[in-house]
């Protein structure tokens, strides 16, 4: 009496606190790797896309 049971029967010794640490090691190696690439990523877009420091000219949109 005075046992608390998370599912499954009554008769059996069910602790909450059991982690499959194969399962946790794999999915933290995946998430930190594609938290790399996307960090990489942005990185490398800013460095792209702000390349040469264009000049831009005063009036150069009024012509059209």
């Amino acid at each position: 009496m005075g046992r608390w049971y998370l599912g499954g029967s009554p008769g059996a010794d069910v602790d909450p606190f059991h982690y499959d640490y194969e399962v946790v090691r794999k999915g933290g190696l995946i998430f930190a790797g594609l938290a790399f690439v996307v960090g990489l990523l942005i990185i490398l877009s800013k460095r792209l896309r702000c390349g040469g420091k264009r000049k831009h000219r005063p009036g150069a949109d009024e012509e059209l």
